[in-house]
């Protein structure tokens, strides 16, 4: 009687489904747990036809049902000298704070001294955490007619780091 249900074509496709259930709850727990303990960083998606130097671009996700965003606007720009003053808000990071967030250039396809950055907090509100950040920066000068550059945010919490990536056309 055993040896019948072993060959029962509904016993084996029973048994095959509970395998494949079983697998699946443990591949959801261990990616929560690579999620969770996971060092990398978050990485938000580029918007390539947005233009930083004539608009606000802004990066955006959805993380544990929380909005966060990051909206990156080159406020001022001189031909003359090659500074631009660069205006950052980051709105939803984690309460504990916002370590840092710094910037920097490169652009695709040349080898260019990457400069990073350090943008600093505008403590004016008087937020906890502060989501408006500024800096000058001096790009560096090439040689080129191109005008075209890449603006790197790396946004370092109190939980995770973040990147995103901003096109910049002068």
């Amino acid at each position: 009687m055993m040896k019948k249900w072993l060959h029962n074509k509904y016993v084996r496709l029973l048994f095959m489904s509970l395998v494949i259930i079983l697998a699946l709850i443990f591949v959801s727990d261990f990616a929560e747990f690579l999620d969770e303990n996971s060092n990398k960083k978050v990485k938000f998606g580029s918007n390539q036809s947005c233009n930083s130097v004539h608009s606000i671009c802004s990066a955006s996700l959805i993380k544990n049902g929380e909005f966060q965003r990051i909206s990156f606007f080159i406020k001022e720009f001189s031909l003359s000298n090659s500074e631009a003053f660069i205006e950052l808000t980051a709105i939803g990071f984690d309460f504990e704070g916002i370590d840092s967030i710094s910037v920097s250039f490169i652009r695709i396809g040349e080898s260019t001294d990457e400069t990073v950055t350090l943008l600093m907090p505008d403590t004016s509100m008087n937020q906890v955490v502060p989501e408006k950040w500024f800096a000058t920066v001096k790009l560096p000068k090439i040689n080129t007619e191109r005008k075209d550059w890449l603006a790197i945010v790396h946004l370092k919490s109190s939980a995770k780091e973040y990147q995103a990536e901003f096109p910049c056309h002068f």
